[in-house]
């Protein structure tokens, strides 16, 4: 990584997980670039608690229902669960939520005494969501100072999590119009090429982590954008 990205991410751990380091030296042009990605992290788009492929969407509404009535409930569990769902969700919509990230981490160093991670890889399993909750381990351990013994739910880590985490920082979208299609004054319907190659791009970037919710996920937003055209 450059110094700018360095420095982005040691600022990152002294704020949010007291580490004690100072940043390295850097110009007035360098820092501005800093402070720049430092609020494209803060307008990254939270994810929601949820999938795209309705059989996974059920299934993750069972779990939660189903534990609440465990003899040997982990509402701890539960809430790890969540956290690394809203992430998935918001990686397919919008790239890797950094602040999801840190909330992840910040719950696993406060909480994670209490979860039952036998549980949690039996769910994520069933989720299909295994390999994308080993992605976000992977940041934690490469760009957060964390251990892999911290994270049981990471089995090796993944070798692109810090190139994808920096795609994510730099290509913030800042489109106002989410749509694939739009219809003209006319009866001919319009295609926004840029929004969908991002889609398409991200779509295919991180389809091996979770194939099934990934292809859901750009169906469902390419459905919806039809959906939207005026009849």
């Amino acid at each position: 990584m450059n110094i700018i990205h360095r420095n982005l991410f040691a600022k990152l751990r002294i704020d949010n997980f007291s580490t004690k380091e100072s940043l390295e030296p850097m110009s007035k042009f360098k820092m501005k670039k800093l402070m720049g990605l430092m609020k494209n992290i803060a307008e990254m788009p939270a994810g929601e608690v949820t999938m795209s492929n309705p059989i996974l969407k059920a299934r993750l509404k069972n779990i939660q229902e189903e534990e609440r009535h465990a003899i040997d409930m982990s509402i701890e569990t539960i809430y790890l669960l969540r956290i690394i769902a809203s992430n998935v969700n918001a990686t397919m919509n919008h790239g890797i939520p950094v602040r999801g990230i840190i909330q992840l981490g910040q719950y696993i160093r406060t909480r994670g005494d209490s979860v039952d991670f036998v549980k949690l890889d039996h769910w994520l399993s069933k989720l299909h969501i295994s390999r994308f909750a080993q992605l976000q381990g992977s940041i934690l351990i490469s760009l957060f100072g964390f251990e892999a013994k911290e994270l049981p739910f990471v089995k090796q880590q993944e070798k692109s999590a810090v190139l994808y985490t920096l795609k994510s920082i730099e290509n913030v979208e800042k489109d106002t119009e989410d749509w694939h299609f739009r219809q003209g004054n006319r009866v001919f319907v319009h295609n926004n090429q840029k929004v969908l190659r991002k889609n398409l791009r991200r779509s295919l970037r991180y389809v091996d982590y979770a194939p099934i919710e990934t292809t859901s996920n750009f169906i469902s937003n390419f459905s919806h954008s039809l959906s939207e055209i005026e009849e």
